[in-house]
């Protein structure tokens, strides 16, 4: 039976999995931080050669170009031909992180996503966005095809979300989208109030004690978070539905203020713009390995 390795290569860490032809469950997964590999080629050669892999399947944050992802916040260049030539595969397939997230959804169960806000879905197609060490994003048309984007990377939103901060000017310390909306993005806000460098996760842990500008920083982002999901899923209306990933979110969606949520995704629109965002439900991807589970469902769709 052939033998699928499954590889998802974010900002900071790589997971990764195995799996068997014609089956959706995956085997042995694991974690490694990025820093950890001289490598990534010899990592993948050492894995494919001593478990006699015979497809394999790698998702990463960055823009695929010509079969080509170089990602976006590490320098490290992936092509999926060279792959499967040099390793001797069956089959190789790259996506970017985002599409990946967008095949996961085709057997996620339902206690899997926890809603944020009901809907009743007029359409199939499915917006998705996570904020994490960058902003990825991508779409899900009616039929099944997954488009990523590369929103994170745009700049039109950004002065006007640093208002939610209570920051009024515009600074070269936020310029593109994922400055302002993201897990490094709570970060960097959090030192530019304070001067004080600490990790986003230590932004909520702060939040949790009480901490006024951590409060301050995570009602910002909630409002930024918000207003980007909303003009998003007008731009792709996605009837069916926004959906959230990451495992920061996870734990920020716990803690944050849903209603200021709710409000800032409906605001500052016309009435049957409104009208449309309120039949859209909202709903936070609680699934494990989303992006393993998103490259076996690829797989098995075009195998």
């Amino acid at each position: 039976m052939n033998k699928i390795l499954l590889i998802d290569i974010g900002g900071t860490n790589i997971r990764y999995a195995f799996a068997e032809d014609g089956f959706n469950h995956l085997d042995s997964t694991k974690k490694i931080p990025l820093d950890t590999i001289d490598n990534f080629h010899t990592f993948v050669s050492d894995i494919v050669n001593s478990k006699n892999i015979d497809n394999l399947v790698i998702s990463a944050a960055g823009p695929k170009i010509n079969g080509t992802i170089t990602m976006t916040n590490r320098d490290l260049s992936i092509n999926e031909q060279e792959l499967k030539c040099n390793l001797n595969l069956k089959s190789c397939s790259l996506l970017n992180d985002w599409e990946s997230i967008g095949y996961s959804l085709s057997d996620i169960e339902e206690a899997e996503i926890g809603l944020i806000k009901n809907g009743n879905p007029f359409n199939g197609n499915t917006f998705f966005i996570g904020p994490g060490t960058g902003l990825g994003a991508a779409f899900k048309m009616e039929g099944g095809v997954v488009v990523p984007t590369e929103i994170g990377n745009t700049t039109g939103l950004t002065n006007s979300l640093l208002q939610n901060y209570g920051i009024e000017k515009p600074s070269e310390k936020f310029v593109t989208l994922e400055d302002v909306v993201s897990g490094s993005a709570i970060s960097r806000v959090y030192e530019y109030k304070t001067g004080e460098k600490i990790s986003s996760e230590n932004v909520v842990k702060l939040l949790r004690e009480g901490d006024e500008t951590a409060k301050q920083v995570i009602e910002g982002f909630t409002k930024s978070l918000a207003e980007v999901i909303s003009d998003m899923a007008l731009n792709f209306i996605s009837g069916n539905g926004v959906y959230i990933a990451g495992s920061l979110m996870r734990t920020i969606v716990e803690l944050m203020d849903k209603d200021l949520f709710v409000e800032h995704f409906m605001s500052n629109k016309k009435e049957i713009h409104k009208n449309l965002l309120e039949r859209m439900p909202i709903g936070m991807i609680n699934r494990e390995h989303a992006c393993l589970l998103g490259n076996l469902n690829y797989y098995n769709q075009n195998k």
